[in-house]
């Protein structure tokens, strides 16, 4: 039977549209040092989806935003064939905050960036497809 653990991730979405994404530290041993990835987190035992995300957006960004749950994929990347599932819980939430004003608590680097400023960027953990598919929902009017 394959195993699953579920992480979650979140897409704080500013009032032009764009995306905060965050840089990868260059710290030895992590994986996709230096690469941009959104952000996110394992959900702990007996913690809800909701209540992990609510977590992980204050851990790492000191941010109390609304979020509401957009997506959910297994990833390709920390997944095992066969043997373990990574289930990954995407969330959107609107805030007007600036990046000068916000508190980044993981990694080297943030930034607000449009459709093609995140498709020039090095992303990590094969999340390029799921930054893509998110703008084409908010530019279809599904999110």
């Amino acid at each position: 039977m394959v195993s699953q653990k579920h992480m979650v991730s979140f897409f704080p979405v500013n009032p032009r549209g764009e995306v905060l994404l965050q840089q990868r530290d260059h710290a030895p041993g992590i994986a996709y040092p230096g690469h941009w990835t959104i952000f996110g987190g394992a959900v702990e035992p007996g913690e809800s989806l909701d209540e992990a995300v609510k977590r992980e957006l204050w851990e790492e960004l000191e941010l109390d935003i609304p979020l509401r749950h957009w997506h959910t994929y297994t990833c390709p990347v920390r997944s095992i064939p066969g043997e373990l599932d990574v289930v990954v819980h995407v969330y959107v939430g609107e805030t007007d905050r600036e990046v000068e004003s916000l508190t980044l608590r993981e990694g080297q680097a943030m930034g607000y960036f449009d459709r093609t400023g995140a498709a020039a960027l090095n992303v990590g953990f094969a999340k390029a497809p799921i930054i893509a598919k998110f703008f084409d929902d908010l530019e279809a009017g599904r999110i």
